[in-house]
């Protein structure tokens, strides 16, 4: 997965109850970023694994994993 759209930032947000400020102090990041996303949501593979992993709080495969949400 090379992108995740703004809708599917908040939708996701929405469905496992992630406040702009707990997912800003998980993610290590300001406020202001965590509101950039939802409204441009993220490209890059990397950083969408980073966010699904902080939406869902499953992990999803990363390079020292077997196991990934495309799978």
């Amino acid at each position: 997965m090379n992108q995740l759209k703004p809708e599917t930032v908040k939708r996701l947000m929405r469905q496992n109850g992630k406040t702009i400020r707990r997912l800003a102090a998980q993610m290590n990041i300001t406020m202001t970023r965590v509101r950039q996303v939802r409204e441009e949501g993220v490209k890059g593979q990397e950083y969408c694994r980073d966010w699904l992993e902080a939406l869902t709080a499953v992990p999803t495969g990363g390079p020292d994993q077997a196991t990934s949400l495309e799978s």
